[in-house]
Parts: structure tokens; C-alpha cells; sequence
């Protein structure tokens, strides 16, 4: 039996409430166009601290932080 990837259903991911997801901004227009996914609100962040490690950034960056509802 030959299973192909791309013809099997896509599983989505589940976020329990309360979750918190971070990636970083990387310039397509205004970071205060971005909209979050239905069930998550988000916010934008400029920082030097990388939001999940907590180690050091060579330079500021934005940020988008998203929690589930």
C-alpha cells in the first residue's frame, strides 16, 4: 500500500486556551495590518529579547504574539 502525502487529509494542529505562539515580523507592509487566525488575539512586540528563549537579539525585531482564546 502506497501512501502519498499530498492525496492524505492535512491533520490541523489544536491549541488548548491560553496558548501562546510567537514568529517574528518580517515586513510584509505595517506590522499593525496583521490580523490574527479566528480563536487567537495577537499583539505586536519590538524587542532585542527573543520572546520564547529569552536570549539576546543582535538587533531590535518585531515580534507577533498570538494567544488562544
Amino acid at each position: 500500500m502506497n501512501r502519498n502525502s499530498a492525496s492524505s487529509p492535512r491533520m490541523a494542529a489544536v491549541y488548548a486556551p491560553g496558548t501562546v505562539r510567537a514568529r517574528r515580523w518580517h515586513g510584509d507592509g505595517d506590522v499593525r495590518g496583521y490580523r490574527p487566525p479566528r480563536g487567537w488575539t495577537a499583539r505586536a512586540d519590538l524587542t532585542d529579547i527573543h520572546p520564547i528563549t529569552g536570549h539576546a537579539l543582535p538587533r531590535a525585531a518585531w515580534w507577533i504574539v498570538e494567544t488562544k482564546e
